[in-house]
């Protein structure tokens, strides 16, 4: 959306193809460092942006578009989706973000959906009242935790090292640390997740003494962090070994008229406001670009 304010203001006739809006951003349960809100849910964060690029009339915004082919034809950039929709551009803004990465044990795709969730701020309402167990041992799901100190009756956080990492958020790992509803279990590494029609609990194994435990929970929030959504142009652009899209200091990708923007590429420190800023970047450079072809 920060690329697509850029480029209207640029006077680029601009389509933006997203699955929802906000993407990650609009998944985070409270934002405490966009310059501008000393505090703001992700979603109303999410709707302040796309209420700004409203206000600009060269932006058509297809929401529900998911992009599974890029490729270049007859100079320009052909895009489809999943419906199987056809678009054409002169250039080309690679912002897909990331996705979740699974635990990839017996039972998570049988009951994702089904007491399996992924999204904290989208699911935590679902289980008031209830036991559910977060696995994972970073910011993210210290941040799922402490959302859900404020809904659930006990959480159980599985973290598979011995102890927490040293550069993690202080201030959120004391809120979920002080929270007498939060049960932290080091050494975890879950092995299975069971159930009939919904999650009935999850199996996890003791790194240390390899003896295997199991706690009765009806939900699971997986928060072990996430991958470059890169599938639909791969051997396209270059990527580094971590799958992220490579890009120069203007945002071009290897192929020229191809750029990228925010946690999809390598550029480091995964933030909201980080993300933004190279969204207007990066359409900055398309206008730039433009402007030296024929």
């Amino acid at each position: 959306m920060s690329a697509g304010v850029y480029a209207c203001r640029e006077k680029l006739s601009t389509l933006i193809l997203s699955p929802d809006i906000g993407g990650q951003t609009a998944q985070s349960w409270e934002v405490e460092n966009y310059l501008g809100y000393s505090l703001i849910t992700g979603a109303e964060l999410s709707a302040k942006f796309k209420e700004h690029l409203d206000k600009f009339d060269c932006a058509v915004f297809k929401v529900g578009a998911e992009v599974v082919n890029l490729k270049k034809s007859n100079g320009k950039f052909e895009i489809k989706t999943r419906k199987g929709e056809s678009y054409q551009g002169k250039t080309v803004i690679i912002t897909s973000g990331k996705v979740p990465r699974q635990l990839g044990v017996p039972g998570e795709k049988e009951f994702s959906g089904k007491g399996v969730t992924y999204c904290a701020t989208c699911d935590a309402p679902l289980f008031k009242n209830k036991t559910v167990a977060v696995v994972g041992g970073g910011d993210s799901a210290l941040d799922a935790t402490y959302q859900l100190t404020k809904i659930a009756s006990r959480i159980y956080l599985l973290v598979r090292g011995s102890k927490f990492k040293n550069d993690l958020d202080k201030i959120l790992m004391e809120n979920v640390t002080a929270s007498d509803k939060v049960k932290v279990i080091f050494n975890a590494s879950t092995t299975k997740i069971y159930g009939s029609q919904f999650v009935e609990g999850l199996e996890y194994q003791n790194l240390k003494t390899k003896e295997k435990e199991k706690l009765v929970v009806k939900g699971i929030f997986v928060e072990i962090g996430s991958v470059p959504s890169t599938e639909f142009i791969r051997g396209l652009v270059a990527l580094n070994q971590w799958n992220e899209i490579k890009i120069d200091k203007h945002n071009m990708t290897s192929v020229p008229g191809i750029f990228a923007a925010g946690d999809v590429t390598e550029v480091v420190e995964k933030q909201t406001i980080i993300a933004a800023g190279e969204g207007a970047k990066a359409a900055i450079a398309v206008a730039n670009y433009l402007s030296r072809q024929k």
